[in-house]
């Protein structure tokens, strides 16, 4: 299980106790202010990730990996924050900032690698921000992840991409862009 400082505090843990959990290995640091309970999760991934950016949301090349939408594993955590909130200063996050409007549309819970919960759009947001950002993408990645959304259509709740795309700009063109693609 992965902790923050402020959760093992609340848990009951003091500063002290925390460094001689340490100390004997029964906790493990993964990075400053992040730890976890298992010797083998003393690395960063998405569960960690998640907890150390509480504000942020995976999205793109992370969320199309997490949703089994392409084999490419992404090199970097990809997280959208609302609009006005800090940069993330980590050479191993790309941050996209997101109107507050549409910001949380989408948003759900996914249990990852059996102990822990990330924050993540939902298969049908993850399908609009593909169509939405389509420039941002290698081509072959884009191509790759459509046609991955194509053989997983009877999972798309088209009902859902429609209410979604109400809250964008630009949603009617998006919708009929997604409409004919899918």
């Amino acid at each position: 299980m992965i902790y923050t400082t402020k959760e093992l505090i609340e848990l009951g843990e003091s500063d002290y106790s925390i460094r001689k959990k340490l100390a004997d290995e029964s906790l493990f640091a993964i990075e400053r202010g992040l730890y976890s309970t298992n010797r083998e999760e003393k690395r960063l991934d998405e569960e960690a990730m998640c907890k150390k950016v509480s504000a942020g949301i995976l999205t793109g090349l992370s969320a199309f990996y997490i949703h089994h939408l392409t084999d490419v594993v992404p090199d970097k955590f990809y997280f959208a924050t609302e609009q006005h909130s800090f940069p993330i200063r980590r050479s191993d996050v790309v941050q996209s900032y997101q109107d507050q409007s549409f910001f949380e549309i989408g948003m759900i819970y996914v249990q990852y690698n059996d102990n822990g919960n990330i924050r993540i759009y939902d298969y049908e947001r993850t399908l609009i921000e593909l169509f939405r950002l389509k420039e941002k993408y290698p081509r072959e990645l884009y191509y790759e992840v459509l046609n991955s959304f194509r053989k997983k259509k009877h999972l798309i709740k088209f009902c859902r991409v429609a209410e979604y795309l109400t809250h964008f700009k630009n949603g009617k063109s998006l919708l009929e862009k997604i409409k004919e693609s899918i």
